[in-house]
């Protein structure tokens, strides 16, 4: 995601959840509007969102727990054809 480069390591609290990742990712970007990264909704459909290479969408979205070493990956929509 052209927003935040390649690859970011972000540094989070004791019982951080994937909502709080979504904020420090919120405000690294510079974003005034919460629970966006840029023009993409972290709660709509058109972000993909994996945790560990599962779909935040599957699991309890963004209350899920994050524990150290987890690998989060953003996806925007890709169109074309």
């Amino acid at each position: 995601m052209a927003l935040l480069g390649k690859e970011s390591t972000v540094e989070l609290s004791g019982e951080a959840r994937f909502k709080h990742l979504v904020s420090t990712l919120t405000e690294k970007t510079g974003n005034a509007k919460k629970g966006f990264l840029g023009r993409y909704d972290v709660t709509g459909p058109n972000l993909v969102m994996l945790l560990n290479g599962r779909n935040i969408h599957a699991l309890e979205k963004l209350e899920t727990a994050l524990k150290d070493g987890d690998v989060v990956t953003l996806l925007p929509p890709v169109v074309g054809g």
